[in-house]
C-alpha cells in the first residue's frame, strides 16, 4: 500500500491495484494548506479510481476538481456531495455520516475502505465518532485530524481502535503554527512507532 499526502487533510492512496484521492484536492485556510499547483495539474492529468470527500469545507474541497472528476471519470464523487457507497475492483467504499468536531454544521462522512488492507479515513470527525466506525473490521490503517492525538484521552481513544499504523493529518506547517498544535502532538503521541506525520508530497510505503 502506497500513499502520498496531497493537501491539508487529503492523501492519495493505491490499494489492490486502484487508486483513491480522500479529501485530496482542497483549497487554502491559513493556516492549513492547500494542495500545490503543480500536484493538481498531475492529479488532474491522471485521476484516481476513486474521488471521496468527507465534507465540503474548503481545507478539504474542492469542487471546481469534483466537477472535473465526474466529468471525465463518468463516475460519481463518494461522500456528502455524491454516492454513499461504491465498489471498485476489489475495494468497497462506505460512507459512514459522522459528526464534524466542534460545532460546525455541515453534512460530514468518513469513510470505511476494504480490500487487501482495511482502512478509516475519519476526516474531521470528532474522536468520540470512533465507536460509529466499530461495525466494520478493524482498521490496518487510520487516517485522522490532529485532535486525535491532541489530549491523552484522545490519544487513548485513537490507539483502542488497534490501527497498525495511524496517519495523523491537518497540521500546518510548523512555521505557521501559532497555536502550537505540533507541540502539544508530540508531547502526547510523538515517540508512538505506529504514528506518521507526512510532509505534502510525501510518499510512505505500508506495509
Amino acid at each position: 500500500m502506497k500513499i502520498v499526502r496531497t493537501a491539508n487533510a487529503g492523501v492519495w492512496i493505491e490499494l489492490d491495484g486502484m487508486s483513491l484521492l480522500l479529501d485530496g484536492v482542497a483549497n487554502q485556510v491559513y493556516p492549513y494548506i492547500a494542495t500545490p499547483m503543480t500536484m493538481k495539474e498531475a492529479l488532474e492529468a491522471s485521476l484516481p479510481d476513486v474521488l471521496a470527500f468527507t465534507h465540503t469545507h474548503q481545507d478539504h474541497y474542492d469542487a471546481e476538481y469534483a466537477r472535473f472528476y465526474e466529468e471525465t471519470m463518468h463516475r460519481p464523487v463518494v461522500g456528502p456531495v455524491g454516492v454513499n457507497h461504491l465498489q471498485v475492483g476489489r475495494l468497497k467504499i462506505e460512507a459512514v455520516s459522522t459528526r464534524h468536531i466542534g460545532k460546525a454544521e455541515v453534512a460530514h462522512f468518513s469513510f470505511a475502505i476494504s480490500g487487501e488492507k482495511q482502512i478509516w479515513f475519519m476526516g474531521d470527525a470528532s474522536p468520540v465518532m470512533l465507536r460509529e466506525m466499530a461495525a466494520f473490521p478493524k482498521p490496518d490503517v487510520l487516517f485522522v485530524p490532529y485532535a486525535y492525538a491532541l489530549t491523552a484521552s484522545a490519544w487513548r481513544k485513537t490507539k483502542e481502535t488497534g490501527a497498525g499504523k495511524i496517519v495523523l493529518l491537518h497540521l500546518p506547517k510548523r512555521q505557521d503554527d501559532a497555536e502550537g498544535l505540533w507541540d502539544a502532538v508530540m508531547e502526547i503521541a510523538g515517540q508512538e512507532t505506529c504514528l506518521c506525520i507526512p510532509e505534502i508530497g510525501q510518499e510512505i510505503e505500508i506495509e
